[in-house]
């Protein structure tokens, strides 16, 4: 009866056991556990453990594209439109990437700035910095990570970041695939065009509400009174390129009670519904005396291979307005008004 017994336990502590390396075997090929693994890397500097669950090429990939869509979308400029550019940027995509690559692996790494670096292309190398600033890393801090659906040979986890600065909290969505070894990992992050989108309006509106005071200064310090906005073409047409000058008058005057000597300010071209069309930074260096009107007259050179200018080359200049906003006004007694810049 004791042997029964023995034996007895001796099954279930087998069952349980086999039972629990199932579970092991089948948990670490789940997206769940990769998830954890890819945190606890990070978490170590592993970039090879990191680089198991995470595909980085293929995240920086599909972050080039999506940063350009951003950028785009954020300027009012399809880039996507022009056929120069997009060879340019199809051109320089692979080095860019690699480089983004190779970097994102040495911060995981926490390799210090001064280890020797490879000497890179400076035109891949600037583009990569250029893109990069529109995602502040140093800012941001992982504030929760889950998973968030599961279907086949792919999943979505939920990846939830605090930017300090913004005191904000931003959605990262991630897309899971399960590779040829059976691990799953990271390959894309699916709405990092709209989290660009929507930090970038964050940062706006923080900037806007530091600078509502200034901008209350600068707006008060200088009025327009009048504008005028007229466009000539250019007859003197070479090939399909077409260009044409656009013409803006603008009558300032000085409301504050010591002269201006110099201003900058940005010229923008409205639609009838109140929609931004076009706009362009202008400067100005005179002598403006308390109450005194000047006119500003600027004129910029359009051209139609430029998407934006040919649109606007193409509509009745006539039924749209300008405003101006001065962004910049210096005194002769050495008073200057300037909004100060969002640090990204």
């Amino acid at each position: 009866m004791q042997s029964k017994k023995k034996w007895f336990v001796v099954f279930i502590l087998l069952a349980a056991l086999a039972g629990a390396a199932f579970y092991f075997l089948y948990f670490i090929r789940t997206p769940a556990y990769a998830l954890n693994e890819a945190r606890v890397a990070l978490q170590q500097h592993d970039s090879a453990k990191f680089s198991r669950y995470v595909d980085v090429p293929s995240v920086m990939d599909n972050a080039f594209e999506d940063i350009i869509k951003a950028e785009s979308k954020i300027n009012n400029d399809n880039v996507f439109s022009n056929p120069f550019a997009l060879g340019i940027l199809h051109m320089l995509k692979p080095s860019v990437v690699d480089l983004m690559t190779q970097e994102a692996l040495d911060k995981i790494a926490a390799k210090p700035d001064n280890a020797p670096k490879q000497t890179v292309d400076p035109v891949p190398d600037a583009m990569k910095r250029n893109l990069e600033r529109h995602i502040p890393i140093q800012n941001l801090t992982v504030k929760d990570l889950k998973l968030s659906k599961h279907e086949g040979e792919t999943a979505k986890a939920t990846l939830v970041l605090r930017d300090k600065d913004l005191e904000k909290d931003f959605i990262a969505e991630l897309l899971m695939q399960q590779n040829d070894k059976g691990d799953w990992q990271i390959k894309k992050v699916s709405n990092l065009a709209d989290f660009i989108v929507q930090l970038d309006a964050a940062k706006r509106a923080k900037q806007a509400l530091l600078n509502k005071p200034v901008m209350e200064r600068l707006n008060k310090a200088l009025q327009a009174t009048s504008e005028r906005l007229t466009l000539n073409k250019d007859n003197n047409k070479a090939g399909s390129e077409e260009k044409a000058t656009l013409t803006a008058t603008i009558m300032a005057k000085n409301m504050s009670s010591v002269a201006i000597n110099r201003m900058y300010y940005d010229v923008t071209v409205f639609n009838d519904k109140g929609e931004r069309l076009y706009s362009y930074p202008e400067h100005y260096q005179g002598s403006i005396a308390p109450g005194q009107a000047v006119e500003l007259t600027t004129s910029k050179t359009l051209n139609s291979m430029l998407p934006d200018d040919k649109k606007l080359m193409n509509l009745d200049i006539s039924k749209e307005t300008i405003k101006i906003q001065v962004t910049y006004i210096a005194f002769d007694n050495g008073e200057v008004i300037s909004p100060k810049n969002f640090v990204e």
